[in-house]
């Protein structure tokens, strides 16, 4: 198994924060990794809840809610469909603290382990993790700039311009 988490504070109050992530619906919005995001549920919070990701640059993933605690985070299955990571038992855990009334900790933990036995223990060793991290990083970091900013991120070139000018 695979496992990692990154944060990031945000200075926003978290019930803000809270609204973003949870509009499920909306990720592209705010991940540069994300070409496109749409419910595939007539549920669009809570458990059950699920969302449909297509990547940049390609590959689609469903991502289900397992587990929702209103205002403080949910837990999401998350399945490739196409062109994805040989990933399986993969899931990322959405956590927020209310650091004081204008700032909130956004924590994401991930967890997965690979399919193709040594060769895919061999893929995340060298590709995989780095990649996976790298884009959690870029997800936290556009639901900063989206959260404080207001600005959609569309790529990881926009986000890096507008991470330097902040």
């Amino acid at each position: 198994m695979t496992a990692f988490k990154k944060q990031i504070t945000i200075d926003i109050p978290k019930q803000k924060v809270w609204d973003i992530v949870s509009d499920l619906g909306s990720i592209y919005r705010f991940y540069p990794g994300v070409r496109k995001s749409y419910y595939t549920t007539d549920l669009t919070e809570g458990v059950g809840a699920a969302r449909i990701c297509e990547l940049q640059p390609v590959g689609k993933i469903l991502e289900t809610i397992k587990h929702w605690k209103n205002e403080s985070g949910f837990l999401l299955q998350i399945d490739p469909i196409e062109k994805a990571p040989p990933v399986k038992n993969f899931t990322g855990n959405f956590q927020l603290r209310r650091l004081d009334e204008r700032r909130t900790e956004v924590s994401l933990t991930i967890n997965y382990d690979m399919k193709l036995g040594a060769i895919g223990r061999l893929l995340n060793k060298l590709i995989i993790r780095s990649k996976m991290e790298e884009g959690i990083v870029g997800l936290l970091e556009g639901l900063k700039v989206y959260s404080e900013k207001g600005v959609e991120v569309k790529d990881d070139k926009m986000l890096k311009n507008l991470l330097q000018t902040a």
